[in-house]
């Protein structure tokens, strides 16, 4: 009984299923939706391969050391708040960091130098901090600090200013040229 009822939930099922895609209002849309979704997967699954594909031949091509320790340079400074103050030293797709590094930060940047192309190990040797205090290359200059604070707004003012010069004298010239419009006319 139990497998007779099995067989007729089955055959209820591939029913409506056979209806909802041959339905004549809406089944061709649903029989293409299903396609382009079945080709997405497709394509995404074949992408990923590529992507695999190409990260295994990157990994087993030896990469220059100076290239690769640009690259981890390139990388530290996309995670890093004071990238400037981290020594690098690559040998062989061995990159070894050290230097001060905020705490916070550490972890992501290790992380993240093990997703370099080219990058075998990563030797960590550096001196975590919990705040960027008592440490000079975690801390800014603050006369550079203060320039590149200001120097935005500054450049800011200027370009609002800039704007409204040239919106005056539009409207200035417009007005002169009605004006001399209607001399001409009398």
């Amino acid at each position: 009984m139990a497998r007779a009822t099995a067989i007729l939930a089955a055959g209820v099922g591939l029913g409506a299923g056979l209806m909802y895609y041959f339905d004549p209002h809406r089944g061709s849309r649903r029989r293409v939706h299903a396609r382009n979704q079945v080709i997405h997967a497709s394509h995404r699954v074949r992408d990923t391969a590529r992507a695999q594909m190409r990260s295994l031949r990157g990994t087993a091509e030896s990469v220059d050391d100076g290239v690769l320790a640009e690259r981890v340079r390139s990388m530290l400074g996309h995670v890093v708040s004071h990238a400037h103050a981290l020594v690098l030293d690559v040998s062989r797709g061995v990159v070894t960091v050290s230097g001060p590094i905020l705490r916070e930060e550490m972890r992501r940047a290790i992380q993240a130098l093990k997703h370099v192309p080219g990058v075998r190990r990563v030797v960590n040797a550096l001196e975590p901090h919990p705040a960027p205090r008592r440490m000079p290359g975690l801390q800014r200059d603050r006369r550079l600090a203060w320039a590149a604070d200001h120097g935005t707004g500054l450049k800011r003012m200027a370009a609002a200013l800039a704007g409204v010069a040239s919106i005056g004298l539009a409207a200035r010239a417009a007005m002169h040229a009605r004006d001399h419009e209607s001399e001409l006319r009398s």
